[in-house]
């Protein structure tokens, strides 16, 4: 478990300090959320589960509002999901999936 939280706090300073700086500065942000790009095909889900009810079907390349990020299910040891709207629609998307801002907060 301690390594668990230890990972998380690495991967949410990662997220805080730039992992997605490749982004920084492509756009304003808005009302609705920062740009991110979706990295490969993708669901977004209802919540931050595999096993909650797939919201979306997302392809390769996709700009979508990034909101505020969590920890949720760990997926390759990562616990981090991103609150992304598209299409009118909020939902959660894993990290390994996402190009995010440089920085979005905590939700």
């Amino acid at each position: 478990m301690t390594r668990l939280m230890a990972a998380a706090v690495l991967s949410t300073a990662g997220v805080l300090t730039g992992l997605g700086a490749d982004l920084a500065g492509s756009g304003e942000a808005g009302t609705s959320g920062e740009r991110a790009v979706i990295k490969q095909f993708a669901t977004t889900y209802s919540s931050p589960s595999t096993e909650s009810l797939p919201v979306h079907h997302l392809m390769a390349g996709r700009e979508v509002d990034a909101m505020c990020f969590r920890e949720g299910q760990v997926i390759a040891e990562n616990p981090l999901w991103f609150l992304i709207e598209a299409d009118g629609r909020s939902a959660w998307i894993h990290r390994d999936l996402i190009v995010p801002p440089a920085v979005l907060p905590h939700c």
